[in-house]
């Protein structure tokens, strides 16, 4: 698009233009409060909750939901007040008292009846109560009952009060024929008039004047006005607002915050007169009202009205920023020209004149032009005379109101002038550009020719600022085009196409706009602008600070000291100081409401001025009032409407907080719910509210339109809930919080945690000694087992030492055993060569005997004598016999020491014969070594044998064996030569 989104013709009134419509009106029916649907009082305490009287009794709506209290006797109820003393008096009929909440936030009447005596209980309809010097008057036709610190005077009538009302501690009573004021104080009654002088009409209601003269306004059921001075008591008639004989009849009326008077009606709704200086002008007030006979009308603390009908109430929202200029159609965009509004929409052309008496648009005014039905897409003011671009082509429409197509061309998008060529346009269709001509003779339009070389849709194009031969052409799906254009805009001599190259993030939905004489470029991934030495595209940061660049921006403009803008379906303005430069922060949520609705990439935003901007979409045409910011905020509470939790009984209501106290719910609750309300907010559509519970959420929650916070298997223990409010446009409420305990079960209590650690400490005590004793007893058990295992290893240890004591003797044994054997061996050896020895010399002297008696040579024989004598000498020598008795000995000690201590009585000789029978000697051995015959030999064996008792069976060698097994059974090896 270009960055003109739509046109204000300057005139000398453009600052001061009003284009106001008509305030959103919310109907609430029967399926809404579930009540009947006949409402005849209304009242509004300090916290917004709103009270309604009707025939079921007192509808009480927070915002969120509706409750209905009933009078003791079932009646119906006509009138409400909200006291200076910020209570809420209720009268019936036959019945009056005050409305209370209890702390549960549940609300019920209490009655005052019995403060009357019971004579003057029967006193029919209350019809209306007012407060005056802070006292309370009940009127019903009997009597006056007014209450005054817990009593009540009764004032009973002459003949019927059949009307009170007060106006700035005036109170007006008309009894029968007289309107009087009554005063409070003394109890006195003043007559003002006399009901001839009002033409005996009768008075609904009594309000603020205009004039000074007559200050106060008489308003009259048959629809007449008339001004009232009570000092001078005079009365001057002002103006018929219902014509006479009608079947209309006035039913209520007030006078507004704005100083408007709203009027209520039998048969034409509401009624709004205002006064211009000159006169009171009466008109039509409100449309779409959903039942035409109102009842009561009431103006709330924010300036919003409440119908009171016949059949149901209507919210009409004053004081709300936006109003609805046109909802017939989707609005693609519009023009203010001459006192006239002209809007292109989905369904044709659409014009309305300005409001002569109000100089503002209402949209009652707005009528279809005939011939132009159809999708309109843009409008240009162009002279006198405005430039249509339609689905069907190109219309020209004068101030007369008739029109005429442009031949030649169909299906455009818009029409642009071509700056610096007078009288030449472009007429940008669904299929190229074509070059228009404006005949200044005959003030008309012609279309020269279809621009050569370019045949794409150019729905999105704008003149370059820098060369205006340049044009730059968006199409949301194929990227940007830079065309440049002959000397007299008949064709393209020059394209250069652009897609994801050059800087641009990508070629989809991109689209051009006008900023401070540049031209930037909106994209799914921020703005950018157009760097023509580098033939490149680069984020325009000035821009990008301030949008959030993972964002849409699909239309931006400059207006003033604002830059408007619709990213992602949301429209919203940055403010601008005195140098340009934007302050910090989106202002985006005035328009909230219109999330989602405008028309994707033909949005309409036309400011009229600083504080007043229309934006179209596809459900109508809306105006705003933009007001200067504050720093201070609205004040807007949330109310915490009902505490509850189920248990196993049932649902349980917890006791509202009046303060910081806390709430405490029981262990076994669950479902715990916390009901919430605005009722600051109460008549808007969406009120929507976010939390934080302290202790879970780190981060509010997304805003939602569920007034109530449901949790389920909280934890025992203290909670902090943070809750705050917002309306449909954006408005929050001021944060509330509130602290509530989920008590522990009996196993998580203090006295439980407290009997649990004396147990525990007490069970410690006694695992202590016990372990203590344990210990005791192992270290105990321990120490024996320790002396135990030093004794073990000592034995151990001696054993080992034993053992390789043990090791040692028997290797010192085996030593011995090897030396005995040696020695054994050496003393058979040695005895065997003493046999060989003997052998050898008894040889030697036989060979000597027998040479001796051979030889007869005396000197022979003589030597040979002296051989055989030396020979026999030794032959008879026993001192080898010593030797072997003491070697024998020495190697069989242990065998002698038995031996010698079986037999004591052996001598010298029977030992060695022993000790020669143990070496397995045979006799002649024995003999051999003896030095005696073998006979001699067996003789001492025999004798042997006596001494030791050995019987003949006995083997004397085996018997010598067995008293020598200590030397671990040594035989002699006898196959060991000697």
């Amino acid at each position: 698009m270009s960055s003109t989104f739509a046109q204000v013709k300057e005139t000398k009134s453009n600052t001061a233009l009003s284009v106001t419509g008509f305030p959103e009106i919310l109907h609430y029916n029967k399926n809404d409060f579930n009540a009947d649907p006949q409402f005849w009082a209304m009242c509004e305490d300090q916290d917004g909750v709103l009270y309604f009287g009707n025939n079921d009794g007192i509808i009480i709506f927070d915002g969120e939901t509706w409750q209905k209290v009933y009078l003791p006797n079932g009646a119906s109820v006509r009138s409400l007040i909200y006291t200076s003393g910020k209570e809420v008096f209720v009268g019936g009929f036959n019945e009056f008292g005050k409305v209370k909440v209890n702390s549960q936030g549940v609300y019920f009447f209490e009655s005052l009846v019995q403060l009357l005596p019971p004579e003057n209980q029967n006193f029919e309809n209350v019809w209306n109560i007012h407060e005056v010097d802070e006292k309370l008057i009940f009127r019903s036709f009997r009597q006056l009952m007014l209450y005054d610190n817990k009593k009540v005077t009764l004032l009973p009538a002459d003949h019927t009060f059949n009307f009170s009302g007060a106006v700035s501690q005036n109170l007006f009573i008309k009894d029968h024929t007289f309107l009087k004021s009554f005063d409070v104080r003394k109890l006195q009654y003043q007559e003002i008039l006399n009901i001839q002088d009002i033409n005996n009409e009768e008075i609904v209601s009594i309000l603020e004047g205009f004039d000074p003269i007559y200050p106060f306004l008489i308003i009259t059921k048959q629809g007449s006005i008339f001004g009232l001075d009570i000092d001078s008591k005079k009365v001057r008639f002002i103006k018929r607002i219902i014509p006479d004989n009608a079947s209309n009849l006035i039913t209520s009326a007030i006078k507004s915050s704005n100083g408007k008077y709203y009027f209520g009606t039998l048969n034409t709704n509401l009624l709004e007169a205002s006064f211009n200086g000159e006169e009171l002008v009466v008109s039509q007030a409100f449309r779409y009202n959903q039942s035409q006979t109102v009842l009561n009308i009431y103006q709330s603390k924010k300036g919003n009205l409440w119908s009171l009908l016949n059949n149901g109430l209507d919210f009409i929202e004053l004081s709300s920023p936006v109003s609805t200029i046109f909802d017939q159609a989707s609005v693609y965009d519009a023009v203010i020209m001459d006192k006239k509004m002209i809007i292109a929409t989905n369904q044709g052309v659409y014009f309305s004149e300005q409001n002569e008496n109000q100089n503002s648009y209402q949209s009652q005014g707005f009528q279809s032009i005939k011939g132009l039905e159809g999708q309109a897409w843009s409008i240009n003011i162009i002279g006198q005379k405005v430039l249509i671009s339609h689905d069907k082509g190109l219309f020209s429409l004068g101030k007369n109101g008739y029109f005429s197509q442009v031949n030649g061309v169909y299906g455009v998008w818009k029409t642009i002038p071509i700056r610096g060529s007078k009288d030449r346009y472009l007429a940008c269709t669904y299929e190229g550009i074509y070059l228009v001509v404006h005949d200044q003779i005959k003030d008309d339009f012609i279309i020269k020719q279809k621009i050569d070389g370019f045949a794409e849709s150019s729905r999105d194009i704008l003149q370059s600022k820098s060369d205006p031969s340049v044009f730059w052409v968006c199409h949301g799906y194929k990227g940007v085009y830079k065309l440049r254009l002959s000397e007299n805009f008949d064709k393209v001599i020059g394209i250069e196409h652009f897609k994801d190259q050059n800087g641009l993030p990508s070629h989809f939905s991109v689209n051009v706009f006008e900023f401070n004489d540049k031209e930037i470029f909106t994209s799914n991934h921020g703005i950018y602008i157009y760097d023509e030495l580098q033939n490149s595209f680069k984020p325009f940061d000035k821009l990008n600070n301030f949008l959030d660049t993972s964002l849409n921006v699909r239309s931006i403009q400059k207006y003033e000291d604002k830059i408007w803008f619709v990213q992602d379906d949301e429209a919203g303005f940055i403010r601008l100081d005195k140098n340009g430069d934007p302050f910090p922060g989106l202002n985006k949520n005035t328009f909230l409401n219109l999330k989602g609705d405008f028309n994707r990439s033909m949005e309409l935003i036309l400011p009229i001025n600083q504080h007043r901007v229309l934006m179209g979409t596809r459900t109508g045409l809306y105006a705003y009032q933009i007001d200067q910011e504050s720093n201070d905020k609205p004040y807007v509470e949330i109310h915490f409407r009902k505490i509850s939790y189920q248990i196993p009984e049932g649902e349980e209501l917890a006791t509202l907080p009046t303060g910081d106290e806390r709430i405490n719910i029981p262990n076994d609750a669950s479902n715990i719910k916390i009901h919430l309300a605005a009722p600051s907010f109460a008549g808007s559509k969406n009120t929507q509210y976010s939390y934080l519970l302290e202790g879970m959420n780190t981060t509010w929650t997304n805003w939602e339109s569920k007034p109530a916070i449901e949790f389920n298997f909280l934890k025992s223990g203290q909670y902090t809930l943070h809750v705050k409010a917002r309306n449909q446009f954006g408005l929050e409420s001021q944060t509330r919080k509130i602290q509530f305990y989920i008590m522990p079960k009996w196993f998580q209590t203090t006295w439980f945690f407290g009997f649990l650690l004396a147990f525990i400490s007490i069970t410690l005590i006694i695992i202590y000694q016990l372990v203590l004793r344990k210990i005791l007893r192992e270290k105990e058990k321990t120490r024996k087992e320790e002396e135990e295992k030093a004794k073990v290893l000592e034995l151990k240890i001696q054993q080992m030492k034993l053992e390789h004591e043990k090791k040692q003797i028997e290797k010192d044994k085996e030593m011995l055993e090897e030396d005995v054997v040696f020695k054994s061996k050496e003393l058979a050896n040695y005895t065997m060569l003493l046999v060989n020895k003997k052998d050898l010399l008894q040889e030697l002297k036989d060979g000597l005997d027998t040479i001796k008696t051979s030889t007869t040579n005396e000197k022979i024989k003589s030597r040979l004598g002296k051989l055989q004598h030396r020979i026999q000498t030794n032959l008879s020598n026993e001192e080898h016999l010593k030797v072997f008795d003491a070697n024998f000995e020495r190697v069989h000690q242990q065998f002698f020491d038995e031996l010698k201590a079986s037999f004591p009585f052996l001598n010298g000789k029977d030992l060695r014969l022993c000790a020669f029978v143990k070496m397995n000697l045979t006799n002649k051995e024995i003999a051999t070594i003896l030095n005696i015959s073998v006979r001699g030999v067996e003789t001492a064996r025999y004798r042997l044998r006596k001494r030791l008792s050995l019987g003949h069976d006995v083997n004397m060698a085996e018997f010598l064996d067995s008293l020598s097994q200590h030397e671990d059974g040594f035989e002699p090896d006898e196959s060991q030569e000697l």
